[in-house]
């Protein structure tokens, strides 16, 4: 299908403008900051494709699902993610949402610690629990159909509105001009594009 072949150029487009913003900044792979997400965006013709990262935290408050009503919590702040209104565009492009599409997953990390094991087993094992620590993630992809593009200046959310734990995004993007790098934050949930 020429759609999935077109999104996949485009997200791993996507993906190297990251790598080459990143360049210089050593980061684990899968380590986050609560409080920071990652907004990617790529203007492909009338379509604008938007991919966003964003630790469990900023959008649920906890990271790791143990009760049913953290279930309920982590799907209704699915049902959030996917709402046409999150993202918003300037109004004379006519954007549209066509679909949104949002994931979660969650990493155990053991936080080691350099120390000689002069314990009993059992005192061990209970250290290696307490240091134990579940991450939860959400991965959200959207994609916008817009009847004017070339109007198409800015973007702003309301992620900030709905997740009060969710404090700032950096946003990168590749548009006609060339690629561009903001940030958008609580108190300036807007930027130029």
């Amino acid at each position: 299908m020429c759609y999935v072949k077109t999104m996949a150029m485009t997200i791993s487009a996507m993906i190297s403008f990251a790598a080459l913003a990143n360049t210089g900044h050593s980061r684990h792979a899968d380590a986050h900051v609560h409080g920071l997400g990652q907004l990617n965006f790529a203007l492909e013709g009338n379509l604008v494709h938007l991919e966003l990262a964003i630790p469990g935290f900023d959008i649920l408050g906890f990271e790791s699902i143990n009760t049913d009503d953290q279930h309920q919590a982590l799907n209704k702040a699915v049902e959030a993610l996917k709402q046409a209104d999150l993202w918003h565009f300037t109004a004379a492009a006519g954007c549209q949402l066509q679909n949104a599409s949002v994931t979660t997953d969650e990493n155990d990390h053991k936080h080691e610690h350099d120390h000689k094991h002069d314990h009993d087993d059992e005192h061990h094992h209970h250290d290696d629990k307490a240091h134990k620590s579940t991450h939860m993630d959400f991965s959200a992809t959207y994609t916008y159909q817009c009847s004017n593009p070339r109007e198409l200046k800015g973007i702003s959310t309301r992620l900030f509105d709905r997740f009060k734990h969710s404090e700032k995004l950096n946003v990168q993007g590749i548009t006609d001009a060339g690629q561009i790098a903001r940030t958008i934050t609580r108190k300036q949930p807007e930027t130029t594009i």
